[in-house]
């Protein structure tokens, strides 16, 4: 038996690598592109893409391995029902429990892997992918702005400029928009530029020539003009960490203390990931059986769109706890209990009907 054990594993283990591995490739070309997009506008540098692609690809790791450990369970046993295996199996002595067991172990170690992403390693990534993207911010350039592109800070500011001067390096025929609770600000300039580059994290300024500025009041329609032969605005505020950020890198003892729906939420995520990589491969043995004539991959579209389900139900739910509209209590727990009820009605259907 323990020679089946090995086998059953062994072939569960050599589309689990493939299938994790495609996927973490294409998560992280799509997120260096998206990065490569910002080096191209001049709002990156080059040399901070690499760093964050790998730290945000050890945070994708907790999603990617349940799903490719449930698409390598579903074409393993297709391919050994369809090769007649299973059949052999089933009629030497091998019953689906014995099956399911092997499915079972092989689940609970990914689980804990990803138990170990999901507290320890999602943190550690979260923290220091925040801290690269405020050191890239800080290193780039933005006298190197590119012209003929909307650049819009964290606090909604929008920069314009239609040609730089190849002498100067300057903006030319600048177009700035910030807006507050009651005001919109307009300015138009013949010139701007940033006097100095700033420490990571500290404010930015930029310096108007031949300026006009509008203030549009909202409430009372009124517009007020003004002309400045040097106007400096304030581009950047210095950076303060937003409750987002402290509660993505959060230690997760952190988080467990805590009474805010929105830490509630970000703990109970993280405490669900490994059951969800549990549930999702005990799920891979149902839906792995198939017909001789059907195909190894017969299966693997409805595995697809029940992992897609049940990932996209699970954060819609968080989101529910995070504002409050769902208590912490179930909290985000309902949908796996949900997910592992149906997991349960299925494999004992499958020992009745092997």
């Amino acid at each position: 038996m323990l020679i089946l054990d090995r086998y059953l594993t062994r072939e569960i283990a050599k589309p689990l690598v493939i299938f994790c591995g495609g996927l973490l490739l294409l998560f992280a070309n799509f997120t260096a592109i998206r990065y490569m997009s910002r080096v191209a506008d001049g709002l990156m540098p080059f040399h901070s893409v690499l760093p964050l692609v790998m730290v945000r690809a050890a945070v994708a790791l907790e999603i990617l391995l349940p799903v490719a450990l449930h698409l390598s369970v579903v074409v393993t046993l297709g391919r050994l029902y369809t090769d007649s295996e299973m059949t052999a199996l089933f009629s030497s002595g091998v019953s689906p429990s014995r099956i399911i067991r092997i499915v079972f172990v092989g689940s609970l170690v990914i689980a804990g892997l990803v138990a170990y992403l999901s507290i320890y390693v999602r943190p550690w990534a979260n923290e220091n992918r925040y801290r690269l993207e405020r050191e890239a911010a800080a290193d780039v350039d933005l006298n190197e702005m590119q012209p003929g592109h909307f650049y819009e800070n964290s606090s909604g500011t929008v920069l314009f400029f239609q040609r730089r001067d190849q002498r100067t390096g300057r903006m030319q025929q600048v177009f700035i928009q910030s807006r507050s609770e009651d005001l919109i600000r307009l300015v138009w300039a013949e010139e701007a530029h940033y006097p100095e580059r700033v420490e990571s994290g500290g404010a930015r300024t930029l310096v108007c020539s031949e300026a006009v500025s509008y203030e549009i009041s909202r409430n009372r329609a009124a517009v007020r003009e003004a002309t400045s032969d040097e106007l400096v605005l304030e581009w950047e505020k210095a950076q303060v960490l937003s409750e987002e950020y402290r509660r993505k890198a959060a230690p997760t003892w952190q988080l467990a203390g805590s009474t805010s729906p929105k830490d509630i939420a970000e703990f109970q995520w993280r405490l669900s990931t490994p059951v969800a990589a549990l549930l999702m491969g005990l799920l891979g043995f149902p839906l792995g059986h198939a017909r001789a004539r059907q195909g190894k991959y017969a299966k693997l579209f409805v595995s697809v769109v029940s992992y897609a389900t049940f990932y996209n139900l699970n954060m819609m739910v968080k989101t529910w706890v995070e504002k409050g509209m769902v208590g912490t209590v179930p909290g985000i727990w309902w949908v796996h209990l949900l997910l592992g009820i149906l997991v349960a009605g299925l494999l004992w259907r499958r020992t009745r009907n092997p």
